[in-house]
């Protein structure tokens, strides 16, 4: 009555599945096609569409390389996803963690210690430091002021022998003896011998004709003297003609420049100029012989203004270590046309003072007052 189930059979055109079954009674249109909900799922991803460019495959990779982020903006660590990885929370990360800041702060411990170690170091060295820079500018100080007291004993010195300056030297002038035994000894022996002659020696024995007499002998000397003083002559008893140079007062002067145009061609080193007034004397016989241009005798000695420092510029060796007088003299006259550092006030010449040619007498007489005491040292 019934009939026997047939065998199934599948039909030409259905798929079969791996247990030789169809798809659950669907038909192959419906087996093939894929619902919306599996359309994302693997095995049921459909192509894109035409035209449409893909990204993240493999043969298509991303155009952007920067680091993925996550929606609140921090960065993706990779890895996180791994079980066992350091992102994963758990007992075993905060274990790791804690180790690392253990180790952290272990090391930055030693760090701190050496650090406060070499502090301490470094404030003892700096305290040493300080200490060896007291005593050195202490030390220092004490040295400045006994320099200070040395330059100002140098300096006080110095405008003591300025305020004192005196040279002297001396010719050589020929001596007269005539005139001597004349005064002294012919003009006594006459007297004596007219005295015998008319027998009136007895009379001269008295103590007013030797008062007399030894007045005249006085007399006779200063005569002697003074005519050979008149006639250029030493007498027999006096010096040679002695040249002198003596400082008679300091002027004081400001601290202007006021040197020519032609003298200022170099730095003003010395603007004090230091002026002296000086008195030359010629002397022979005890009698000043100071004369003017025309051999006239003026009786009174000749006062030069000079200049000290022009006068230490030009004493230098390389003018002074010489044996001929013109030689000096010409070299001295080198070194006035050309020193330029020494503040000479240019209005001086027009009053009758010649600062640099009074200044170069001075040092020629300078030079032979050395000379003299050099030849008798050696």
């Amino acid at each position: 009555m019934f009939s026997k189930p047939r065998k199934w059979e599948k039909c030409k055109d259905e798929p079969e599945t791996a247990s030789g079954r169809p798809y659950g009674g669907t038909t192959r249109k419906q087996a093939m096609s894929v619902s919306p909900r599996n359309s994302g799922r693997k095995g049921g991803e459909r192509s894109p569409p035409p035209g449409k460019r893909t990204t993240g495959k493999r043969d298509n990779p991303p155009l952007d390389y920067s680091p993925k982020v996550y929606k609140s903006g921090n960065p993706r660590v990779k890895g996180a996803g791994n079980r066992s990885g350091p992102a994963r929370g758990g007992d075993k990360a905060v274990a790791v963690a804690s180790r690392e800041a253990v180790a952290q702060a272990d090391g930055l411990k030693d760090a701190l210690r050496e650090q406060a170690e070499e502090t301490r170091v470094a404030q003892d060295a700096n305290m040493h430091l300080r200490r060896d820079l007291t005593s050195v500018q202490e030390d220092l100080k004490q040295a400045e002021e006994k320099l200070g007291g040395r330059r100002n004993a140098v300096d006080k010195l110095h405008n003591k022998r300025r305020k004192h300056f005196h040279c002297q030297w001396q010719d050589e002038t020929t001596r007269s003896i005539l005139t001597f035994v004349l005064f002294v000894v012919i003009c006594p022996v006459i007297f004596v011998g007219l005295a015998v002659y008319f027998d009136v020696f007895e009379s001269l024995l008295c103590w007013q004709w030797m008062a007399a007499s030894m007045l005249y002998q006085v007399a006779a000397v200063c005569a002697d003297r003074r005519i050979c003083a008149k006639r250029g002559y030493r007498s027999l008893f006096s010096e040679r003609t002695t040249h002198s140079y003596s400082s008679m007062t300091n002027q004081d002067w400001d601290d202007v420049d006021r040197r020519a145009d032609a003298m200022s061609l170099r730095e003003l080193k010395h603007v004090d100029a230091r002026y002296s007034i000086v008195a030359y004397r010629k002397t022979l016989n005890g009698v000043l012989l100071n004369e003017d241009t025309f051999g006239k005798r003026t009786g009174a000695p000749d006062y030069l203004l000079i200049s000290h420092e022009l006068l230490a510029q030009l004493t230098t060796p390389n003018v002074m270590l010489t044996d001929d007088p013109l030689v000096v003299k010409d070299r001295l006259l080198a070194s006035v046309k050309t020193t330029h550092t020494v503040n000479l006030d240019k209005d001086l010449y027009q009053e009758g003072e010649d600062v640099a040619g009074n200044t170069m007498e001075v040092a020629q007489g300078l030079w032979y007052q050395n000379r003299q005491a050099r030849t008798r040292c050696f």
